[in-house]
């Protein structure tokens, strides 16, 4: 294995890598096929709807993603399989980089693609190395989720159906404007992330359950 320490990835790529119970008989659920949720129908209670996102550790998505900072915006196809601590992201489409792979847990991090392989203590310690910008890895589960992380202060705003519509945490804010009713629970199809000069659209098409052949030791 060849660890490149001082070759820097392009930035843009780096921010695309880090910004990554079933109804009847369907195993996918996408959600361009489905209805948003009914906005008539009764609020959810905001704890229960908490606890159910929270003890939904197990997961995959497929969409994709765009950034856009005052100098650069590309899109790339994003793949996002979580397992509790564990992730493994592949992105690919019209970065004309082909396709990036990172995967990490709380012993490690390690990002592939044509320039090589790299390795750091961490996620966040890996895109700080490369691009010098701090980016909070570790809320990502919980943003996805359409939920606040619980490492932090935030502040909360609401929509009709008792979910989030916006979000302020650790400097960022962050828009729910699109819900589906998914994997037991009502989970975000659409978010954008920004801070600063740097805009990221996160659009979900498709929540699943884990394939657990696709996490694994990122130091290995």
């Amino acid at each position: 294995m060849i660890v490149y320490r001082n070759r820097r990835l392009s930035p843009l790529v780096l921010i695309l890598v880090c910004v990554a119970g079933i109804s009847g008989c369907q195993l996918w659920q996408t959600t361009e096929e489905l209805p948003p949720p009914d906005p008539t129908a009764p609020k959810v209670d905001w704890v229960n709807h908490v606890r159910a996102a929270t003890l939904l550790q197990e997961w995959q998505i497929q969409g994709k993603i765009g950034v856009r900072t005052a100098a650069d915006a590309g899109s790339a196809y994003l793949d996002w399989s979580q397992s509790f601590d564990s992730f493994y992201i592949l992105l690919s489409g019209p970065l004309g980089q082909g396709s990036t792979i990172i995967s990490g847990n709380p012993y490690g991090a390690r990002l592939e693609n044509s320039n090589g392989t790299h390795i750091s203590a961490s996620p966040q310690q890996l895109v700080y190395e490369h691009t010098g910008w701090v980016i909070p890895i570790e809320h990502l589960p919980y943003w996805v989720k359409g939920i606040p992380s619980p490492r932090g202060e935030s502040t909360l705003e609401y929509n009709e159906l008792g979910t989030l519509s916006g979000l302020r945490q650790d400097g960022w804010q962050l828009e729910f404007d699109r819900y589906g009713d998914l994997l037991g629970t009502l989970l975000p199809q659409r978010i954008k992330l920004q801070r600063d000069d740097l805009k990221v659209t996160l659009v979900i098409k498709e929540w699943s359950p884990l394939n657990n052949d696709e996490t694994g030791d990122p130091t290995g």
